[in-house]
């Protein structure tokens, strides 16, 4: 992430955004103590993910211990698994909510980027379709170059071809049903929508604009979405 890109840009957001990027780094340090384990195959989904949930959770409890000061006053290890199986998630005092996401996207994040970097042999070389062929996770962010168009998966960092007409949530190619805008003022990027699954994704053209990472594009061009989102689309889950 480049964190004095984020704050420029949002500058009235300047303490919630050292904040983020506080914990980010203290998510780091927890799990660089952490052995990434060797996978038989890519991941599947969130599915697969759950066989991490006892390596994760002392993460989740020293992270939240270091970050608020105490222990959680709740089973974190039981909020944990409820994030990754999508199932309902037991209560935690409304207090806790807000830190507690934070700290479970943080560490599922960043774990998600280590295990990949530790599997690479596991991922194709090549791959046509919009979800991750590692984690499974659909992407939300693409870049175009002048031959190419690739999509960035924000959960583990990998990146892969695509072709440019066709939709990454339900492979629609019919140009009549597929579409994009953009907004006054963010240059070089365009939302594209399919109008028959109304899923968008992010595309950031690198040949009029400089650009970092997948994160920190995605962060800059959070209009975008709420755009998206007043036009009825919505990302891919």
């Amino acid at each position: 992430m480049n964190w004095d890109s984020i704050l420029n840009a949002y500058p009235a957001q300047t303490e919630a955004i050292l904040g983020i990027k506080a914990l980010h780094e203290l998510t780091e340090r927890v799990l660089s103590n952490v052995a990434i384990p060797e996978l038989e195959a890519p991941l599947k989904g969130m599915d697969d993910f759950s066989a991490f949930i006892p390596i994760l959770a002392p993460v989740c409890s020293a992270v939240w211990k270091e970050t608020a000061g105490a222990d959680p006053a709740f089973d974190i290890a039981e909020v944990l698994a409820s994030f990754i199986t999508g199932q309902d998630p037991p209560t935690v005092p409304e207090a806790d909510r807000e830190l507690t996401g934070a700290v479970i996207n943080s560490i599922v994040s960043r774990f998600l980027h280590m295990l990949r970097e530790k599997n690479l042999r596991l991922v194709p070389e090549a791959l046509y379709e919009g979800d991750c062929p590692f984690c499974g996770s659909f992407a939300k962010i693409g870049f175009d170059a002048e031959d190419e168009r690739t999509l960035a998966c924000l959960s583990c960092g990998h990146t892969w071809r695509f072709p440019r007409l066709r939709c990454p949530a339900c492979s629609n190619t019919d140009h009549a049903t597929l579409g994009y805008f953009d907004a006054e003022g963010i240059e070089g990027v365009r939302v594209y929508f399919c109008k028959v699954c109304r899923h968008y994704f992010k595309v950031i053209d690198t040949r009029v604009r400089t650009v970092t990472d997948p994160e920190t594009e995605d962060a800059l061009t959070l209009e975008l979405d709420d755009l998206a989102g007043k036009e009825g689309f919505s990302l891919p889950s």
